[in-house]
């Protein structure tokens, strides 16, 4: 493709010295000349020919400029001319060649931009900028805790928990195989197997009230059934959820998803109500306040109460912990008299225990029993299959009868059987809940050791295996930080570790890796995070009004990396469109919607 196409990216564009640079780059004046003197920003304008900035620069003594770099037509330098002094090029026979690929040449000067228009810039480019310089990896192969590319090179998987005993374990491979090939062979003949083991073994793990297992194919559809059995068993249509959560990636329901409908612009259902969750650091009200919770529980109190004047309410469905908006931890008391309040109003209560189930608190085998609270119906997803797609929708035979006859869809099959029953020996046989809670017990240590040594980390939560870190501006504002926490995923990958940057600001890096993750892993990720940390570009805050945590400001010409650090938008301050922006936020929503916890 040649390289002055008009299919080439605006990052693309940047770099080749086309009419993208002149509007948004600005040469720095500090480049000194090979002759001693120093060459000034303004030396060589963006309408200025090769001849006048040749016999401007050489009448500065700034002596010769470098060649272009490889693969560049010469043609390009009348454009590229005005950034000579900054690019570190030379001048050679009266031609000016630009080295454009001199990235400290390149920042944004704050000076010279809004940080506003600074941040629509950094969010323009970021799609180009993870496709071209920080390009999916190919992974060809992976082993309990570690992927492999196609290079051979080894990585610690630190956010896959769907593969909970580990990525292809040996014994739940063997057991998949097996049984799908005895499937294979009798297709369309209704063959009486026997009674399935594995539902029995995984009811020893529950309270005895939950007795009935209806097996599905994921997370999403146990969700859908769960919620046709509370309506089917109260006569009720309204459902309550926590805000910013997400239950599944199917049509039916996305309306019991926050996190879908916001990120997708779609309206809300009359009949959803959603409570706000308790964040105790970034919520309305904070674990500085002592009433926090009582505010927070009043204010859930107001959504069931308006959920019972719009007409019966059928069902309250949230994790117990909840991980998809961040890994907030909420208090058991709150979560208590949420339960209650839902009971009172005649509806049921649902755990959604589809990531924070099977153990990976440590201290539980379930997060609801961590919260002290007995659920109606529980959901638990592919993680009781290891993968393998596999869900089950767990309840008591009163609710269940509402079924009837279509109970007997949802039964548990061979292969289910063979997978499940495999995937809790691997449990308790590699001792993996204790694994859980004594590395998690040590990881959540050492991270908050770097929060006090880091500024960019904010706050440090979780249980088990299951952390969540949230990566601000500075610990004073809480202001947050997507750009850094993404620039932390992608220098954390080249050294070799997989992290993600979750929740509803996309700031929040998670660690849920699978449940054999050891504490050598955990020594290895700390060193590596505090690393890259420490190797961020370091920026001083100042204080404009001390009574407002938020106003504050980056001081330029202090900021390193290709486009540098971006500033926080100040208060009051109006976004612009009309510099080129106008795609920026469509980008933006797309690059949103990739969330690996969509998995279920």
């Amino acid at each position: 493709m040649p390289l002055h196409s008009e299919k080439w990216s605006r990052k693309r564009k940047i770099d080749h010295g086309s009419e993208w640079r002149p509007l948004y780059m600005h040469p720095r004046p500090t480049t000194r000349a090979t002759g001693g003197a120093a060459c000034s920003s303004a030396v060589l304008e963006a309408s200025g020919s090769r001849d006048e900035g040749a016999s401007a620069l050489q009448g500065s003594g700034a002596g010769h400029l470098s060649s272009v770099p490889a693969g560049r037509d010469e043609e390009a330098g009348d454009e590229g001319a005005f950034g000579v002094a900054a690019a570190g090029g030379k001048l050679s026979g009266g031609k000016i060649n630009i080295n454009v690929r001199n990235a400290s040449a390149l920042l944004p000067d704050p000076a010279h931009l809004p940080h506003y228009k600074l941040v629509k810039l950094f969010k323009s480019f970021r799609l180009q900028n993870l496709q071209k310089d920080h390009r999916p990896l190919k992974i060809v192969r992976a082993s309990h805790q570690y992927m492999y590319d196609n290079t051979n090179s080894e990585y610690i998987d630190c956010v896959n928990f769907v593969s909970h005993v580990g990525h292809c374990h040996p014994s739940v491979v063997r057991a998949a195989y097996l049984t799908n090939n005895l499937e294979a062979i009798t297709p369309g003949w209704d063959i009486d197997w026997g009674e399935p083991t594995y539902p029995q073994q995984l009811r020893h793990t529950l309270p005895e009230y939950l007795d009935t297992f209806l097996f599905c194919n994921s997370g999403s559809e146990a969700v859908d059934l769960s919620l046709q059995l509370s309506q089917l068993y109260t006569g009720g249509t309204e459902a309550v959820v926590t805000d910013n959560a997400f239950h599944g990636s199917i049509d039916s329901v996305h309306h019991l998803s926050p996190k879908v409908f916001k990120t997708n612009n779609i309206t809300k259902a009359d009949w959803v109500h959603i409570i706000p969750m308790p964040d105790l650091y970034r919520g309305e009200h904070r674990r500085e306040d002592p009433a926090a919770i009582d505010k927070y529980l009043a204010e859930a109190r107001e959504v069931v109460q308006g959920a019972r004047q719009a007409g019966k309410v059928a069902c309250f469905i949230s994790e117990p912990m909840l991980i998809i908006p961040g890994c907030i931890m909420p208090p058991s008391t709150w979560l208590q008299e949420v339960y209650k309040l839902v009971r009172e109003s005649g509806g049921l209560c649902i755990a959604d225990e589809v990531q924070t189930g099977l153990g990976r608190l440590g201290s539980h085998f379930w997060s609801f029993q961590a919260q002290e609270v007995n659920p109606d119906i529980v959901i638990i997803g592919k993680t009781i299959g290891n993968g393998y797609p596999m869900a089950s929708v767990i309840t008591s035979k009163e609710i269940a009868a509402v079924l009837g006859d279509r109970a007997k869809e949802y039964r548990c099959s061979q292969v289910m059987n063979a997978v499940g029953s495999v995937v809790l020996e691997g449990l308790r046989q590699e001792h993996l809940m204790e694994t859980a809670a004594s590395v998690g017990t040590f990881l959540l240590e050492e991270l908050l050791k770097l929060q006090h040594k880091h500024e960019y980390i904010g706050d440090v939560r979780g249980r088990g295996l299951m952390v969540g870190m949230e990566v601000v501006w500075s610990r004073q504002s809480r202001k947050p930080a997507q750009e850094i926490a993404e620039l932390i995923v992608n220098k954390m990958r080249e050294e070799y570790v997989i992290l993600a940057n979750e929740g509803q600001e996309r700031n929040i890096l998670m660690v849920m890796p699978p449940m054999c993750f050891t504490q050598e892993n955990a020594i290895s990720l700390i060193q590596r995070l505090d690393k890259v940390l420490t190797e961020l570009p370091k920026h001083r805050i100042l204080k404009e009004e001390e009574s407002s945590l938020l106003s504050y400001r980056i001081l330029p010409g202090i900021c390193e990396g290709r486009l540098g650090i971006i500033q926080p938008q100040k208060a009051g301050e109006e976004e612009d469109d009309s510099d080129g922006f106008q795609n920026s936020k469509n980008m933006d929503l797309e690059y949103r919607q990739s969330s690996y916890h969509d998995l279920d």
